[in-house]
């Protein structure tokens, strides 16, 4: 019996104009085209074009693993036979539905009219010389491969009715959709539901019960319902979306969707509470979007950029799109989804192999509070945004590890503060010897600021928020001379240990003269140095520090600058573009 284990995701970081993003690498050959995010689960589905695969892959990880199904054979290996006992072909999968009821998977596979069925609970025996003497273990497969259609049909796009368990799947060249019974795996109805030219993107509103339907051809939304016992289906609503739609995407829980409208360069947006939908309005991007997505949890938007290799985020409430800071997001991507786990993004950049995950929120980080008898930390949160934001502040130790989280709201360009910040989250009414990093995100803009206030003198050290890190930081000064001394906390931002080294160099000759380097920092840990100089083996000194991270993962680093009459304050490390170290 076959078995497909786990296998080692290859994570980096890519480095841009506009800032950094996790890369997760598949096999070369792969060309993964499309994402699907089990919030569940915490696990995405990444489809593989030329390999022929669907990827489970595990991003409750720091390093995740994925499993590699085969969509043309079966658990054992062997292949699909069709009626005349020949192997079913299977060309180009592109899109992949779950019905998470019964943790079945859909891939349609474009190229050759048929859709593969993959059971993601499946469960088989190994480990003994028989399958009684076995054991059992998890081992996802391809439970079938089933026509669609007829030839030259091209499903490209599939949703789940859930409640009947019925794959909608969208025939592009047929002009029609599909309804294939998941418990048979036969047609529901004796023929295809026409809907008009080329549907190329199908969602399913589990709430009102509506197929809705993007049709590139004509430039429409079709909204399609279906009586299975009646044995009755009909097209109930149309919306004219003024160009040609690309993808649909839909919260039935928020009661809207969203549709991207590329030689349009606007996403629409689109009313579901009642029936029919309705279209609540345009929303003008600067280039044209490829791909949406929509968080649940936050209500908001993203629309993939291909152009300028970028998102946007909109919240479809006021319909706008929100100013957000350029974000890197591959080579060459083409589709997104959305973590609501971690309110990330992750981009398909087929050429590359690559997943790029990137975060979609606004958020928010500091190196280092502290609440002792010695020092106290107040933070203060400005919403740039005209709706009541909500934020989440945590704390998190050396290891990397949160173990507190609460949240809070601030009004519409309202500012909050919060006065021994590390109390809050702790629920704690007096002191609580800590020390760690925060991490504030926020489902609106804002900027933040921590405050860092001597309790004998009242003196306040001020900090601004980081939102990324990079592995090349450069702090313009430090020093340990006289009655100074000069605190370095360096923060992992990324998903993996940073190796991280520390290195002075001589003022005039540039020559190095301290290295303090094999430091491993832990995902989202911090490493702190009391007296930096000191450290490294310098005697009475002061200027510039280089820090960077030789396994790449983006960093961020302050220096805390204090007297012994405990005066000071913080001094932070900036992105530059120094060489990286070779890993040791």
């Amino acid at each position: 019996m076959k078995r497909y284990f786990g296998f080692p995701v290859l994570l980096l970081v890519c480095a841009s104009q506009g800032g950094w993003a996790q890369e997760v690498l598949f096999s070369p050959g792969t060309f993964p085209v499309y994402s699907l995010v089990r919030p569940d689960a915490n696990q995405a589905l990444v489809v593989g074009r030329n390999s022929r695969e669907l990827y489970v892959v595990d991003l409750g990880k720091a390093a995740p693993t994925y499993k590699r199904i085969p969509l043309y054979v079966d658990g054992n290996g062997d292949p699909f036979l069709d009626g005349e006992g020949r192997p079913m072909p299977v060309a180009s999968p592109q899109v992949v539905a779950v019905n998470e009821v019964t943790g079945r998977a859909v891939v349609v596979n474009t190229g050759s009219d048929n859709v593969s069925i993959v059971n993601l609970n499946h469960e088989c025996l190994a480990g003994g010389d028989d399958e009684d003497d076995g054991i059992t273990i998890e081992c996802l497969a391809t439970e079938a491969v089933v026509p669609v259609g007829t030839a030259g049909s091209a499903p490209r796009s599939v949703a789940i009715d859930t409640e009947n368990n019925i794959a909608v799947i969208a025939l592009v060249n047929a002009n029609s959709v599909e309804l294939l019974d998941l418990d048979t795996n036969t047609p529901a109805f004796p023929a295809p539901i026409p809907v008009g030219s080329n549907p190329i993107s199908v969602a399913y509103d589990q709430k009102n019960d509506l197929a809705l339907v993007a049709t590139h051809g004509d430039a429409s939304l079709q909204m399609v319902r279906y009586d299975l016992e009646r044995n009755i289906a009909a097209v109930v609503g149309s919306i004219f979306l003024g160009s040609g739609p690309l993808e649909v995407a839909i919260s039935s829980e928020l009661e809207f969707a969203a549709v991207a409208l590329g030689a349009n360069r606007a996403v629409a947006v689109l009313d579901t509470s009642g029936i029919p939908s309705t279209l609540a309005g345009l929303v003008p991007l600067n280039t044209a979007p490829g791909s949406v997505a929509i968080n649940s949890k936050t209500g908001l938007v993203a629309a993939l950029l291909p152009e300028t290799r970028t998102f946007s985020l909109i919240d479809p409430g006021p319909l706008r799109k929100l100013t957000t800071t350029s974000v890197f997001v591959g080579a060459n991507p083409t589709h997104i989804s959305v973590n609501p786990n971690n309110n990330t993004l992750l981009v398909a950049n087929p050429p590359r192999d690559a997943i790029e995950i990137v975060s979609m929120g606004f958020v928010n980080y500091f190196p280092l509070v502290s609440d002792t008898s010695q020092f106290r930390t107040n933070l203060g949160i400005r919403n740039l945004e005209e709706q009541e934001a909500t934020v989440s502040i945590s704390w998190g130790n050396q290891e990397g590890v949160s173990s507190r989280e609460r949240t809070a709201t601030v009004g519409p360009r309202g500012f909050l503060q919060i006065n021994n910040v590390l109390r809050f989250v702790m629920e704690a009414g007096a002191v609580t010897n800590t020390s760690g990093s925060l991490r504030v995100i926020s489902d609106r803009p804002f900027n933040s600021f921590i405050s860092l206030i001597d309790n004998e003198t009242q003196d306040p050290s001020l900090q601004v928020g980081a939102s990324q890190g990079s592995p090349r930081l450069l702090l313009s000064s430090s020093t340990n001379q006289g009655r100074f001394r000069t605190k370095l906390v360096i923060m992992n931002l990324g998903s993996l240990s940073a190796a991280a080294r520390i290195r002075a160099r001589d003022r005039e000759t540039g020559e190095e003269t301290g290295l303090m380097g094999a430091i491993q920092i832990p995902p989202n840990g911090f490493h702190v140095t009391d007296d930096v100089l000191g450290d490294l083996g310098l005697g009475s000194s002061f200027g510039p520090l280089e820090i960077d991270s030789p396994t790449a993962q983006p960093m961020i680093a302050v220096a805390l600058i204090t007297s012994t009459e405990r005066t000071g304050g913080f001094l932070v490390a900036v992105p530059v573009d120094l060489p990286l170290a070779v890993a040791e």
